[in-house]
């Protein structure tokens, strides 16, 4: 039996973050096995490869620094037979050592991709994710999110999707821990802000005036005039997020957000504690006196550093916090071994979203390609280097979740049952994949802005979703407004100011989602961790 968490922050660096070096370790050793490169003869032509590259870029040093002195010395006309005779001969025999170091580099390096093409062929989608699944066994990462596994988040365990316009997914990465279900969501979010726009006229005038004799004089003057107009304008952003499901706490809401503590010293933490510890004694007497149930936890640190006082109900709160929760807690959000305190915790009823700063901008699926290379000792630092950044900050994602430890039981399967669908694949999937297709099949053609995919489900048959993809953007036309500005010359101006109008735009598109098996032969234009989808 895997045995589950206990400590997330020690058993990081006592337990698992080694573990999952000897798993990567294992797992690339396992494909070289297979792919039957032969290492020592990769170094060889890396070596000779380095050597001609060293070499052409003394020669071309050497040819820069011959033809700067040709010019210097061609200053003296009565020097240019010399330099022409004596120069000249020497940066022509360089130009062709260049060209023939330069060639055999270029043989080698074609040499050593094809050495290495057998490994580079062999990573896939899934390494990273069977490598964590190997380090942590309680952990489970599905082919794709199905829409059973989206209808059961919803139905028993009140995941709450935001379905609007206003976002789009663009990838997920669904899964298990210990029968949780968990999703990664990385989503494309659209505001509607404002932009300032500048402008400017020169006016000119003539004015009189006198001078110091007393005559009266002209003289010419001009002002530039500045005006700005603030107009709407599109704004968007990626958001990463961890929604993970557990049946503790299952009436009760929070929110917390990141106080960044690795940027304070150990004075401004306390001084932080005391401030809060004053907070925490007026919340709870004015709770009392409103005959309210909130009750201030005696482990103060606790309480002030994670900060869930909005919580809902303050019973499965205490549960779901023990003090070895609590203690959890303090020490990963005080630690600087992970990511220190870079997490927002948000728990609505059974479902918990942790949105931290370090998975902002990452990827959620680590792809085979940056791998790649021509050098078998590259190639192994890519892969080791990479899956141990991934694993890493998949771990400190979970972690907020793995410190409290009822949030790690197996759920009791006494749940609603789910409903038979004749649709395959979450709407969201389909979303993470039809933002993976070329732009000009999905949005309008006069769209100059990023777009919201948005899908919608339209039929299934023969294991092929048909689904409707929505694509919402914006034209831009260019607009002048005249703001009136008052000059110096005593009049009114009307200075331009020219501004970018954005138009919205709307286009639909079907589109067809499948397995890569079931698409054989078919016009397939995006595939992602198995899946492809294709227009006709």
């Amino acid at each position: 039996m895997h045995s589950m968490i206990y400590n997330p922050l020690q058993e990081f660096e006592s337990k698992y973050k080694n573990a999952h070096a000897e798993h990567t370790n294992q797992f690339f050793e396992k494909l070289v096995q297979q792919s039957g490169v032969d290492i020592e003869q990769n170094r060889g032509t890396v070596k000779r490869y380095n050597a001609y590259r060293e070499q052409l870029s003394k020669l071309t040093k050497k040819c820069n620094w011959l033809r700067f002195f040709r010019v210097l010395m061609c200053i003296s006309i009565l020097l240019i037979p010399v330099v022409i005779l004596k120069m000249t001969p020497q940066i022509r025999a360089l130009k062709a050592e260049i060209e023939d170091a330069d060639q055999r580099a270029a043989e080698l390096l074609a040499q050593a991709y094809k050495q290495m093409q057998p490994l580079n062929n062999s990573f896939t989608d899934r390494d990273a994710l069977n490598i964590i699944e190997a380090t942590i066994p309680l952990i489970s990462f599905d082919k794709c999110f199905s829409v059973k596994q989206e209808a059961d988040m919803k139905i028993n365990y009140d995941f709450c999707e935001y379905n609007d316009n206003e976002q789009s997914t663009v990838d997920v990465l669904a899964g298990h821990y210990n029968e949780n279900p968990f999703l990664f969501e990385n989503k494309l979010i659209h505001t509607m802000g404002r932009e300032t726009y500048h402008g400017h006229k020169t006016i000119y005038w003539e004015e009189t005036y006198y001078d110091s004799d007393g005559k009266q004089q002209t003289r010419s003057r001009s002002q530039t005039l500045h005006a700005t107009v603030t107009k709407p304008k599109p704004f968007y952003n990626t958001q990463v997020i961890l929604n993970y499901c557990s049946q503790g706490g299952p009436d009760l809401s929070f929110s917390r957000d990141a106080s960044y503590l690795d940027k304070k010293s150990e004075k401004e933490i306390e001084r932080l504690i005391k401030r809060g510890e004053k907070k925490l004694k007026k919340k709870t007497d004015r709770a009392i006196s409103q005959d309210s149930d909130f009750m201030s936890m005696s482990n103060s640190d606790f309480e002030v550093l994670f900060d869930a006082l909005d919580r809902t109900n303050e019973v499965q709160f205490r549960t779901l916090f023990t003090p070895l929760a609590q203690t959890n807690m303090v020490e990963l959000i005080r630690s600087q071994i992970g990511y220190g305190d870079d997490f927002n915790f948000i728990k609505t009823k059974r479902t918990n979203r942790i949105l931290s700063h370090h998975s902002q901008g990452r990827v959620i699926n680590l792809l085979p390609s940056p791998y790649g290379s021509y050098s078998f000792d590259v190639i192994k630092e890519n892969f080791t280097s990479r899956n141990a950044e991934f694993f890493k900050a998949v771990y400190f994602d979970f972690a907020p979740l793995w410190a409290v430890p009822i949030y790690q039981e197996r759920p009791v399967h006494s749940l609603k049952p789910i409903p038979d669908y004749s649709q395959l694949y979450s709407l969201k999937e389909c979303e993470a994949l039809a933002n993976a297709v070329d732009y000009k099949y999905v949005v309008h053609p006069d769209s100059k802005t990023q777009a919201i995919l948005k899908s919608s489900f339209v039929c299934s048959k023969d294991n092929v979703d048909e689904t409707c993809i929505t694509a919402y953007s914006y034209d831009i036309e260019k607009r002048v407004d005249f703001v009136s500005v008052y000059g110096d010359d005593g009049y009114y101006h009307d200075v331009p100011v020219e501004w970018d109008d954005y138009l919205p735009l709307e286009a639909e598109n079907h589109f067809y989602i499948t397995t890569s098996e079931a698409a054989e032969g078919k016009a397939v234009i995006a595939r992602r961790n198995g899946l492809c989808i294709f227009n006709s």
